[in-house]
């Protein structure tokens, strides 16, 4: 997707405090709604979190500012189905590697605006 590099899948290869740590140490973090994503909020990480049919407002990070939430607007989401009982599964197909894609890259630009105008005192 448009050149994005040095991102890692580490599903399945961590221990809890291995996750942690790792997420402790990425500028930014994309996720599903989950304990990494929990994590990655507790830590203050910039996130991209995916929500399909769990409760968005209930279950989203919390005070996080620097949280962009992806999720479909669809009639029957949230259900907090694992199976989808319509067998469409929408609230996450219709979310394209693109959006999310564009989604991190936003973020990414805003928290290093941000970082510019610490740094500098000024608007950038």
């Amino acid at each position: 997707y448009n050149g994005v590099t040095g991102y890692q899948n580490m599903v399945g290869r961590t221990s809890l405090y291995m996750l942690t740590s790792m997420i402790a140490g990425v500028e930014l973090l994309i996720t599903n709604d989950s304990g990494p994503m929990h994590i990655a909020g507790a830590l203050q990480v910039p996130t991209v979190a995916i929500f399909g049919p769990t409760r968005y407002a209930q279950t989203n990070q919390w005070k996080n500012r620097f949280s962009t939430l992806i999720r479909k607007e669809i009639e029957c989401s949230p259900c907090m189905k694992r199976k989808c009982p319509l067998k469409h599964h929408h609230c996450m197909r219709d979310i394209s590697g693109q959006e999310v894609v564009d989604a991190a890259l936003a973020l990414y630009e805003q928290v290093q605006k941000e970082k510019k105008t610490v740094v500098t005192g000024k608007e950038a």
